[in-house]
């Protein structure tokens, strides 16, 4: 059993140990599914219990490394899969971090614990592959599968997203049910943009040159640069405060900036979404600049905060002509 394997094995491990007396706390702490606070505190993901997400996690990077150890080394394409894996979960395990810094996150510093030991697991999965990035270029089919799917996951996020916030406005409110509802695809959202990261990055590094002359991949990552900034206001800032998202006539003066920021964040996200899978996949956009292309989208994405604007001030005359009547 060399240096790696035992690294591996004794950070994920720990990793497990601690999921699991935090999986037994929580049978003695009252969580309702059904309660969107619940769901902000982190006690799910995807209506499943975190903890056992993480169990899931750890116990995968247990099983990598025992059959490490057992073939003495895994095929290099499992090895990059565990390393892809284990970057995307960071990433989770920091969005979930960060979340505690907005609402009071029952699992705020094992989760720092678990960022702390999937860092490691991650860097010694990447250091035990011999030239990683001649591996990424190798199984860049694999990664543009997946980078696809994570693209797929926020547009169509996105779009169910919105649709649905105007429809759960129809009464002017939003109740518990829908604040949970909305919070699941905007988890669903948040996976694509991670998939979007960590596939997008590994690409990036078979090239690097290549892509930093293509206006097209450029234009691409300003978008994503854009749905990054946008999805930070949309879950720290407006989920934990969804249910306080109402225009009936006796709060239709409260809480004004996260009424603007609600009718903004979905219409930049969709624009953002829409352009980031354009820029990838229409070949055509390399005949133009990256000015050329930044413009339009620009203004698009002002034209996207401006119409939501509009139909908020829309929707809240409705409301004052209603109560007249």
């Amino acid at each position: 059993m060399n240096f790696y394997t035992i690294g591996i094995l004794l950070l994920s491990i720990s990793g497990l140990v601690l999921a699991i007396f935090q999986y037994k706390s929580r049978i003695r702490t009252e969580v309702k599914e059904d309660d969107a606070l619940d769901h902000l505190k982190g006690m799910y993901i995807l209506k499943i219990p975190y903890e056992k997400l993480v169990i899931g996690y750890f116990g995968l990077m247990i099983l990598a490394a025992v059959v490490d150890w057992i073939f003495v080394g895994n095929p290099e394409k499992l090895n990059l899969a565990f390393f892809l894996v284990s970057a995307c979960a960071f990433l989770i395990f920091m969005f979930k971090f960060s979340m505690g810094f907005v609402t009071a996150v029952v699992f705020k510093w094992p989760t720092l614990v678990y960022v702390i030991l999937n860092g490691g697991i991650a860097a010694i999965v990447y250091l035990s592959m011999t030239h990683p990035v001649l591996k990424m270029a190798n199984a860049i089919e694999y990664l543009l599968t997946f980078h696809l799917l994570g693209m797929i996951l926020g547009v169509g996020g996105t779009m169910i997203l919105d649709m649905l916030i105007f429809h759960f406005l129809r009464n002017f409110q939003i109740n518990s049910s829908e604040a949970v509802i909305m919070h699941l695809i905007s988890e669903i959202i948040i996976l694509g943009l991670v998939l979007l990261f960590v596939t997008g990055t590994a690409m990036y590094l078979t090239d690097i040159a290549g892509y930093n002359n293509n206006p097209r991949f450029l234009m691409k990552m300003t978008a994503v640069l854009v749905l990054s900034i946008n999805g930070v206001f949309l879950n720290f800032y407006m989920m934990p405060k969804i249910e306080k998202l109402s225009l009936i006539e006796e709060d239709i003066e409260e809480d004004q900036n996260l009424k603007r920021i609600a009718f903004s964040v979905g219409g930049v996200s969709m624009v953002s979404w829409l352009a980031a899978f354009a820029f990838a996949m229409v070949k055509d956009l390399s005949n133009f600049t990256y000015i050329q292309m930044l413009i339009p989208y620009l203004i698009l994405v002002f034209g996207a905060i401006g119409g939501g604007q509009f139909i908020k001030k829309k929707m809240e005359k409705e409301v004052i002509e209603e109560s007249k009547e």
